[in-house]
């Protein structure tokens, strides 16, 4: 399991929302490159980038910014991207410029086909976000819900040739209540055929020690935003326990 640190852009800010609430925005840098390099300087394996813009409005708003985090980090740890990604030429211009993993979540909730296309044509490149409230799915920026049955949708993405799946408790989000253990694992019980990266209220280094009670192999990372951000987890002490935790685990 690795921890994976998230940059949440709007209008090239690093932000944080509270419970997918965009109404509750909190900018935490005017400059995105200075949060990335705190996590750099903790030996993170794989950053996790939001155009927060593009995926209100369906169009990449942040290019800029994201080429500027691909300078950063060269090569020195993996990416993972989403936001407006709604196209075949969008995820080829991501993965040409050096983004590692190409997130879909809209497009990848309401166009199945296309998404059945895509995990044949990029292979182990791309994650689905499955952003659930009250074990509904998503959409929009979080503002719309899509009418299908989660454990419905879970069983059809169930044979895709996917990198991982994240998994986000939109009601957690940014709230540093804790992880919801029982969500996660009625939704880890079904989704058991790919790799799970966990989101949504991590708030201690306790919550990372019950996450790995639970741990089986299929759970990749843990996404940690708001916690990090506000000083409530020391990210390089977080990294080594994991890492700690890992070899004791295994």
């Amino acid at each position: 399991m690795i921890i994976i640190p998230a940059i949440d852009i709007k209008n090239n800010n690093c932000v944080r929302l509270k419970g997918g609430n965009i109404k509750k925005c909190f900018i935490f840098s005017k400059n995105p490159l200075l949060s990335l390099n705190k996590w750099i300087e903790g030996q993170i394996d794989r950053i996790h980038l939001v155009d927060l813009d593009g995926a209100f409005c369906g169009v990449p708003k942040n290019l800029i910014t994201v080429k500027n985090i691909l300078n950063v980090t060269d090569g020195c740890c993996e990416t993972q991207l989403g936001g407006g990604i709604r196209n075949i030429e969008t995820i080829e211009y991501y993965l040409n410029i050096g983004i590692s993993y190409i997130i879909l979540g809209t497009k990848a909730i309401i166009d199945f086909d296309f998404l059945k296309n895509v995990c044949e044509k990029y292979k182990k490149k791309i994650i689905i976000a499955l952003d659930i409230k009250n074990f509904k799915i998503a959409i929009d920026g979080w503002i719309k819900y899509y009418n299908i049955k989660l454990l419905d949708y879970i069983k059809k993405i169930n044979e895709l040739n996917l990198e991982s799946v994240i998994y986000t408790d939109i009601n957690r989000d940014g709230t540093l209540k804790g992880i919801d253990l029982k969500k996660f694992i009625k939704i880890k019980q079904n989704l058991n055929k790919h790799n799970i990266i966990i989101s949504g209220g991590l708030s201690s280094i306790e919550n990372v020690k019950n996450i790995f009670e639970f741990q089986k192999n299929n759970l990749k990372g843990v996404i940690c935003g708001t916690s990090i951000y506000s000083g409530n987890i020391n990210f390089k002490f977080l990294n080594n326990i994991v890492k700690l935790y890992n070899n004791f685990y295994v």
